[in-house]
């Protein structure tokens, strides 16, 4: 049994050698030539589909390259935005407080600085209750009626409720707001104007009852008075806008536009007594 199975490998092993020794002395070339002419098309057919889907899965494989490497630029460019807002409000911060201690430098005042934490700018139909809220309170010395100011020493408003960590500030445009100024730049001789200004339909701020003898004209500014415990003379209000003498024989009317951005408040500084 073992002996016959040895001759057949044998055989299979002699039939093989045999059929390589003719191909390399070409006798058998024209009868794989024929095989080769016969299975041509069909291995033509098989060639070419295994190119298509070679092309085919590397075109899937290279789409899904592209996608995973628009996916990783998006995230780093998302990245790169959000660390770009991030240095930007660094700089425009520092640049705020750059102002605040230019300011400071130069006027001796005590102060606290605080960052405002909250905004209620957008005008109410009912009232125009524009206010802001600092990250600083009672435990840092603030006290309701302190005088808020800008980086430029501009008066945006005056605290209105104290608690222990945080303190609600009413803009100069808000209608609860009230404060008495001066009028400055009068004609020489002539009084100064004085009176209480308040804020009025969210915007600007009105100064009522100017008595018609008084001289008020467009551009001329408008400042604390000092007559307030809490609130030193001299601070910007804003300028005159317009001046109402209307029909009225006694009274007159101005309307001051704050100098301040009331929008764009980031810090803010309150004055100490």
């Amino acid at each position: 049994m073992l002996k016959s199975r040895e001759k057949n490998i044998f055989k299979y092993i002699a039939v093989v050698g045999l059929l390589i020794f003719l191909h390399f002395i070409k006798i058998l070339s024209p009868i794989e030539d024929a095989i080769i002419n016969v299975f041509r098309p069909a291995l033509s057919k098989i060639y070419t589909v295994g190119s298509e889907l070679n092309i085919s899965y590397s075109e899937q494989t290279n789409k899904k390259d592209l996608i995973k490497v628009i996916d990783e630029l998006k995230k780093e460019r998302n990245k790169l935005i959000a660390e770009k807002t991030k240095l930007e409000f660094v700089r425009e911060e520092n640049e705020k407080l750059r102002q605040y201690l230019k300011f400071f430098t130069t006027e001796n005042y005590n102060y606290v600085l605080a960052n405002v934490i909250s905004q209620n700018v957008f005008i109410d139909a009912q009232k125009q209750n524009q206010y802001i809220i600092i990250d600083k309170g009672r435990k840092d010395g603030l006290a309701d009626g302190l005088a808020v100011l800008d980086g430029q020493g501009v008066l945006v408003g005056k605290i209105a409720e104290v608690e222990e960590n945080i303190s609600k500030v009413f803009l100069v445009t808000n209608q609860d707001c009230k404060l008495a100024v001066l009028i400055q730049n009068q004609a020489a001789g002539q009084e100064r104007t004085a009176g209480i200004a308040q804020g009025d339909l969210g915007l600007t701020v009105k100064l009522d009852f100017i008595p018609q003898t008084q001289k008020i004209e467009i551009g001329q500014l408008a400042v604390t008075s000092g007559l307030e415990e809490k609130i030193k003379r001299g601070l910007v209000i804003g300028k005159i806008v317009q001046v109402n003498s209307g029909s009225n024989e006694v009274w007159q009317t101005a309307v001051i536009e704050p100098l301040a951005n009331l929008n764009e408040l980031v810090i803010a500084s309150v004055l100490l007594p």
